[in-house]
């Protein structure tokens, strides 16, 4: 169950990256340079932390499959 939920947290967690990452991108487009700098590093790590959270959850899944596999 905790892999579960730590999958779906990730998951929230890199569309909320993708959304701040779109925002620079509307901020770099609008010409506003220095607002999208600023919000470039904490997007891209939010974005990364997500997509860890999931590589994690899934590593998870597998890591209990084959255990799951060699007990039975």
């Amino acid at each position: 169950m905790w892999i579960g939920i730590r999958e779906f947290i990730g998951w929230v967690i890199v569309l909320i990256g993708l959304a701040l990452i779109g925002l620079v991108v509307a901020l770099a487009i609008k010409r506003n340079v220095l607002e999208a700098m600023a919000l470039s590093l904490p997007a891209v790590i939010v974005f990364r932390s997500g997509i860890g959270l999931v590589r994690m959850s899934a590593a998870s899944r597998v890591a209990l499959r084959l255990t799951q596999n060699k007990t039975s």
